[in-house]
């Protein structure tokens, strides 16, 4: 039977800047592209003005979220699924294929009369929280209560059972589903959607501009970037370090704790800190640098760090990552580091490359076109139509 009707399920607030918010929109934005009526479970309200402003315009048929009370108690992620059983299964009434973005919980509530092969995962976050890889994060009381009754409303049985199809982002997160969740995910990776062309053949000016992009949170690790900013520019201090990225409730506490390390490291002139940027203040900065430090570390691979390739950005990464691994695919699209005396390091080194004119950009940007718009709508439609012809 043909595909018409396609239910996402999205749990984290879309109307907010950051990686996941731009995944779920896209994917939603390409389905509409693609003549699909689009469903949408989620446990935040739309606000569509504010997700126009960050990602762009989304067109949606139909929305189920939690009423009254219910809708208070939907503050968590895995929580949100645990209460949302009606909603869900009202979705499945209503639609012929669902993409559930990172799953759990929910392929418990599929009704017995749904084909279970039309339900699938797409998981684009970490199998393991930012917080067991990194206890050190987690900031105040009220955020270590928090993460408490997280631990307490986890169990084996949220994770998906064996006849349910996972897509990975990518390669880390596939290798983090066999490890963490000793699942067996699809081989085929459904990477995100870069707007690559929006990036590419900008005849804009590059700044002696470093820029850090990333949700400003204390598992991005910025501090070590800012020391590796201080020390890798010594001798070249005309350059420029701007910071940018969505915010978190952790994240006032760890703007503070970097500003004292900006004080410290004695270049509070020289870097800027923008919380909350709309993707065309993401683009016109990146478009204006000439590297990216990418901020992630022990994670998947980073939209921001394709689209800094797209835009000739130079990219120094963490070499235990996916943006390490796959994008730059272990160091012969740009450079990587363990530590802060290595990234400094590397930093000076891709500066001298940079004087001497000894980098080739148009590498980059081809590399960057695997990931494009286009691309990413032949793999969703390479998954949907295998959906089609499964008996």
């Amino acid at each position: 039977m043909a595909i018409k009707k396609i239910g996402v399920v999205a749990m984290s607030n879309l109307s907010v800047g950051g990686g996941y918010a731009r995944v779920v929109r896209d994917l939603i934005n390409a389905l509409s592209k693609m003549n699909y009526n689009v469903f949408l479970l989620t446990r935040s309200e739309i606000n569509y003005k504010r997700i126009e402003k960050f990602h762009g315009k989304i067109k949606l048929e139909k929305i189920y979220q939690p009423k009254g009370i219910k809708s208070f108690f939907c503050r968590d992620e895995i929580l949100s699924r645990k209460l949302m059983k009606k909603e869900f299964e009202k979705m499945t009434k209503e639609v012929d294929l669902i993409i559930d973005v990172d799953g759990k919980v929910l392929h418990k509530y599929l009704p017995e009369n749904f084909d279970r092969k039309k339900y699938i995962i797409w998981r684009v976050s970490c199998a393991e929280r930012d917080v067991k890889k990194f206890p050190w994060m987690v900031m105040g009381f009220k955020r270590r209560v928090k993460e408490k009754i997280k631990n307490l409303l986890e169990n084996k049985e949220d994770i998906p059972e064996k006849d349910i199809k996972i897509y990975p982002l990518d390669e880390w997160t596939k290798k983090e589903l066999i490890n963490y969740w000793k699942v067996k995910p699809e081989e085929f990776c459904l990477y995100p959607e870069i707007k690559v062309n929006e990036f590419l053949h900008k005849k804009i000016k590059k700044k002696s501009q470093i820029v850090v992009l990333g949700r400003i949170a204390p598992n991005k690790v910025i501090d070590d970037l800012i020391k590796i900013f201080s020390r890798g520019t010594k001798n070249f201090p005309e350059y420029r370090l701007i910071i940018l990225g969505g915010t978190t409730p952790d994240s006032n506490n760890y703007i503070d704790f970097l500003n004292k390390i900006i004080k410290n490291e004695g270049v509070s002139n020289k870097v800027r800190i923008i919380k909350d940027p709309s993707f065309q203040e993401l683009k016109n900065v990146l478009l204006e640098s000439k590297i990216l430090l990418d901020s992630h570390k022990e994670v998947s691979l980073t939209m921001t760090a394709i689209e800094a390739l797209a835009a000739g950005v130079i990219v120094l990464a963490y070499k235990n990552s996916g943006t390490y691994e796959e994008v730059l695919d272990k160091g012969r699209y740009g450079w990587g580091f363990l530590g802060v005396e290595e990234g400094s390091a590397r930093l000076e080194e891709i500066l001298k490359s940079i004087k001497h004119k000894r980098i080739n950009l148009a590498r980059l940007k081809k590399r960057a076109d695997f990931f494009s718009r286009e691309n990413f709508v032949k793999r969703l439609k390479k998954i949907i139509k295998e959906i089609e012809n499964e008996r």
